[in-house]
């Protein structure tokens, strides 16, 4: 399933008007704004986060692992964190994954609250308090 849905993103990941997964677009920019500002030069020293999504490695080898799993044509590398688009799809890809264990978990469709409280804490970061401030940002950016 998640091969459809990823799939529209590698050929024009920064320009699509929908995401894969009940991702909404307004949530890519959030999530941009809050974790770079929108810099693709950004880098994190301390957590080695890079790029306008501020992916880890730990991320990039978590999507990459998801990736081989779903069976999807796709190869993230370190790099790749400092692309916009490859960082895009990156994001998509975790987060369609991570919110479709949350379905199953819960019986409810992820949300963007969601979505981005998994981005910032990982798989489990929807159940995290540490999380809720980072929600707050990031719908105050949507609006």
């Amino acid at each position: 399933m998640i091969l459809a849905l990823v799939a529209p993103l590698a050929g024009d990941a920064l320009r699509s008007t929908s995401e894969p997964g009940g991702l909404s677009p307004a949530l890519w920019d959030a999530t941009i704004a809050v974790e770079s500002g929108g810099d693709p030069a950004a880098y994190n020293v301390s957590s080695g986060a890079a790029g306008v999504a501020q992916i880890r490695p730990i991320c990039l080898a978590d999507c990459n692992r998801i990736a081989r799993l779903q069976g999807l044509d796709l190869e993230f590398a370190m790099s790749d964190r400092w692309d916009p688009a490859r960082s895009r799809l990156m994001w998509a890809v975790y987060l369609v994954y991570y919110g479709e264990r949350y379905a199953e978990d819960t019986g409810e469709p992820a949300t963007d609250e969601v979505y981005a409280r998994i981005w910032k804490g990982g798989p489990a970061g929807w159940r995290k308090a540490s999380t809720s401030g980072y929600w707050d940002r990031v719908r105050a950016a949507m609006e």
